[in-house]
């Protein structure tokens, strides 16, 4: 049976990663489902990894899971984030009023625009086919883009960031935008999502609120949601805690969605992970699960299968060795699963 494993992505991929995108039930600005939008941005990520760049430089490091020959799920790593027009999004501060005349103290939210992650890398991009869900992808999905880093740390900019859908109704209500975006921005959500797909962010900037604004004057169910993922990337959400990111009160400005980050150092993956030494390519037999990868940029591979390790050498069998693209002697990185 054929491993499951992560590659870079192709432009042969668009049509899969497409009806993927389609899939994801909208709201991601990294995998939009309209072609127009798509396409530029697999183009690029196509780029981003033959450039062979030397610093962070604005590219998307766009991978793909495939399984049978089949794209199944996505995931990226964006080297540096803003770098032409800033990254933007709210702060929320926390502001103390005090009146001595009525002995009263009232605590209010401020959302304060901040550019304070510009410049940071970020992960992203994280689908999943449905029909694939059940059987760790997404585990797979989320910490192979770690072990991307770990292996490029000179092309990926520190902290690195992440950004979360954010929550939406069960009829697709928006609470957030409908309060604070569309006011400012004077169109629909999937317009402005769009446009930030295939534009760039520069019109956020140029449109957005420029000064803080008092949550307390914002409607109670909007209000009620800064913060809080889409009920769909709680799951992804809750991964990024547990990976060592933490959620300090950053917001998205379209969704309210949380954003979260991490100093490179501190994310579990990278810290816990080993390179390792290729010693022997053998059946390995029931050995324990480790996520491996190896390569550089194009020929980056990440899968999970069996193996030994033996101080900083490990034993994989043929098959791994034929999808990681390596032989002995070389180098993975790998981490237990």
């Amino acid at each position: 049976m054929t491993q499951a494993f992560m590659r870079p992505v192709r432009a042969e991929d668009f049509d899969q990663i497409l009806a993927l995108a389609k899939q994801s039930g909208g709201g991601m600005t990294n995998l939009p489902p309209e072609p127009a939008a798509l396409r530029p941005r697999i183009e690029f990520a196509c780029e981003s990894f033959a450039k062979n760049a030397v610093e962070p430089g604005g590219e998307i490091y766009m991978m793909v899971l495939e399984s049978g020959g089949n794209v199944i799920g996505t995931s990226a790593v964006f080297s540096a984030i803003g770098l032409e027009h800033g990254f933007v999004n709210y702060r929320i501060n926390k502001t103390v009023h005090v009146s001595k005349q009525l002995k009263k103290r009232v605590e209010r939210r401020l959302l304060v625009p901040t550019h304070d992650f510009t410049g940071c890398s970020e992960v992203g991009s994280l689908f999943l086919s449905p029909d694939a869900r059940g059987d760790g992808f997404g585990k797979f999905l989320a910490k192979t883009r770690y072990l991307f880093i770990a292996l490029h740390r000179e092309l990926i900019a520190s902290p690195v960031c992440a950004e979360l859908r954010g929550w939406r109704g069960p009829n697709g209500e928006q609470p957030f935008w409908e309060a604070l975006g569309k006011p400012f921005f004077d169109m629909e959500f999937e317009a402005a999502d769009i446009a930030n797909s295939s534009m760039g962010n520069q019109f956020i900037a140029d449109l957005m609120p420029r000064h803080p604004i008092y949550a307390a004057l914002l409607p109670e169910d909007a209000r009620d949601i800064l913060g809080k993922p889409h009920d769909g990337a709680a799951p992804a959400f809750n991964m990024l805690l547990k990976e060592g990111f933490s959620y300090r009160g950053y917001i998205d400005v379209f969704d309210g969605g949380p954003l979260v980050d991490a100093e490179m150092d501190d994310i579990e993956t990278i810290r816990k992970s080993k390179t390792l030494k290729v010693s022997t390519i053998e059946d390995v037999g029931a050995a324990p699960l480790m996520l491996m990868a190896a390569g550089r940029l194009t020929s980056f591979r990440a899968t999970r299968a069996p193996a030994t390790v033996d101080g900083d050498a490990i034993s994989i069998d043929e098959a791994t060795a034929k999808t990681l693209g390596v032989n002995k002697g070389d180098a993975v990185r790998a981490i237990e699963w």
